[in-house]
């Protein structure tokens, strides 16, 4: 992770980190909402970023409007336990 050392995170170890960078790894929620906390950001910004770094503008655009009808879809279901 570039701008922050491993030990600026504060969360888990640096074999894990490492492992990370290098995509042989895959982080759970948890971890995920661990280190977003650790950098300041909300967890979803981590995985839109990740989901998103090489897509041109036009492409983020769709990308929202595909997002946010899904989002719509999503609402439509009850998913209580009642």
């Amino acid at each position: 992770m570039r701008g922050i050392s491993q030990d600026g995170l504060g969360v888990s170890s640096r074999t894990y980190l490492s492992a990370l960078e290098l995509g042989k790894q895959t982080p759970t929620l948890d971890k995920l909402d661990e280190i977003a906390g650790a950098i300041g950001v909300h967890p979803l910004s981590v995985l839109y970023y990740a989901y998103t770094v090489d897509l041109s503008p036009g492409q983020l655009r769709e990308l929202g409007r595909v997002v946010r009808s899904e989002i719509d879809e999503i609402r439509k279901y009850d998913f209580s336990d009642g």
